[in-house]
């Protein structure tokens, strides 16, 4: 099986990512340069890790250009059926304002 590309799009730092998958995959959150990287099959740097539950949660670590990575290599070639949603940064209360300055 080959890999699913989901291009998210510009995100903001801490907009949370909510994959649902009916199979353990690996969940690879790439930018642009690096999901060239990976599929070169060269060295890259990613978040994420192996879903091993129906629900996988990642944080955006900063404001760029997003695309998640789903695969099954290294696992049982399962169907995934994924479903990913993106819920935008929870900004006042993560940030302790109460509104703008």
């Amino acid at each position: 099986m080959e890999a699913t590309v989901f291009d998210l799009g510009k995100l903001r730092r801490d907009a949370v990512v909510t994959i649902r998958l009916e199979a353990m995959a690996n969940v690879r959150l790439l930018t642009e340069v690096n999901l060239q990287a990976y599929r070169r099959r060269q060295y890259y740097r990613m978040h994420g890790g192996v879903a091993t539950a129906p629900m996988f949660k990642i944080h955006i670590p900063a404001n760029a250009h997003w695309f998640l990575v789903l695969d099954v290599e290294g696992l049982e070639n399962l169907p995934l059926r994924p479903r990913v949603s993106v819920e935008p940064e929870p900004a006042v209360m993560a940030r302790g304002r109460t509104g703008p300055r």
